[in-house]
């Protein structure tokens, strides 16, 4: 059955972009309204897509529903304990019998591949995985992205942008605002990718430095793990805590020098500059220095997969603001 289909995984972007076209070469747009219909998978009854999926096409031959983010495929206790209820058997075999005039697609992140309903949609129709891409599929993806933007984008910064973002939505929106911020350039470049990223994230860097060097540890701890709740990647922020404390190490080595003569040869953002100064005098220019080191280990030691990378940059904190 080819009009039963599942699709997961942990790239939403594709899952998306494949129910699109779907969309659009089965549906034409002014049917839309009536031959397009979207179901939350997470509130949804067992009937209420029954009805969907029964009620005829108007003015063409076929409908399209989609169950999007569908609960029936993750793990449940009572599932786990083989106790599935009279109402989704039922279920299960309606969707052995989906009438030809309707396309069903459920879409999920995680699936239980124990489930029943897996199992059938497996055997009866078809399951298609979005999974993570590998860094290097995931940068050539970036670079044919951009060219969708009409951007070109060299290797090297494709490679950055693959390796500080999470999935390919954050990767995409990102890419946007790249090629935005890139105007009338055609090549983007990886340092003018960096001097973007590092502005979302700026000032809850500045809040954690300001803590280790107050020797609280626990307070930065408190805005490292607020940023990965917010979904920031742990290498991203320890890549901007390396950034600030190389200008701290910069500012510390031109401590005689006066504000305009720092301002010259740093050229920082002025707000950035004033926090640096201010920083920089919390530590020793060997602090510092260790410090950059101890963050380049941590660095290798994440991606080598010998530490988690928010266990890893807590040690570092507790390291720091207590030495």
């Amino acid at each position: 059955m080819e009009n039963l289909q599942l699709f997961f995984g942990d790239e939403k972007l594709l899952i998306k972009e494949e129910i699109e076209k779907i969309k659009t070469a089965m549906v034409p747009a002014h049917l839309e309204a009536v031959n397009f219909i979207g179901l939350d998978g997470k509130t949804v009854s067992e009937d209420e897509i029954i009805n969907a999926v029964i009620t005829v096409p108007m003015l063409q031959d076929k409908k399209l529903v989609v169950v999007y983010d569908a609960r029936f495929f993750e793990s449940t206790k009572s599932e786990k304990d083989g106790q599935e209820s009279d109402k989704k058997d039922d279920f299960a075999k309606f969707l052995q019998k989906v009438p030809p005039y309707t396309q069903l697609i459920f879409t999920c992140e995680k699936v239980d591949k124990r489930k029943k309903i897996f199992k059938l949609i497996q055997k009866e129709g078809i399951v298609r995985e979005f999974p993570a891409p590998s860094l290097k599929e995931k940068a050539l993806w970036v670079q044919k992205r951009a060219e969708l933007y009409g951007k070109k984008m060299d290797l090297s910064a494709a490679y950055f942008m693959a390796q500080y973002t999470r999935d390919l939505y954050q990767t995409d929106m990102e890419l946007k605002k790249v090629t935005a911020f890139a105007g009338e350039k055609q090549t983007i470049q990886q340092n003018e990718i960096q001097s973007i990223f590092s502005k979302s994230l700026e000032n809850n860097i500045f809040d954690l430095m300001d803590y280790m060097g107050m020797k609280k540890p626990a307070l930065a701890i408190a805005i490292l793990n607020d940023l990965l709740l917010q979904g920031e990647k742990g290498i991203v922020i320890l890549f901007m805590i390396s950034k600030h404390i190389m200008d701290l190490i910069s500012v510390k080595s031109l401590q005689n020098a006066d504000y305009q003569e720092i301002k010259q040869k740093l050229n920082l953002h002025p707000f950035v500059l004033k926090k640096a100064i201010e920083q920089a005098k919390n530590f020793s220019q060997e602090e510092l220095r260790q410090a950059l080191k101890w963050c380049q280990q941590l660095d290798l030691d994440i991606k080598r997969g010998k530490i988690d990378d928010r266990k890893g940059i807590e040690l570092f904190i507790t390291r720091i603001a207590t030495k």
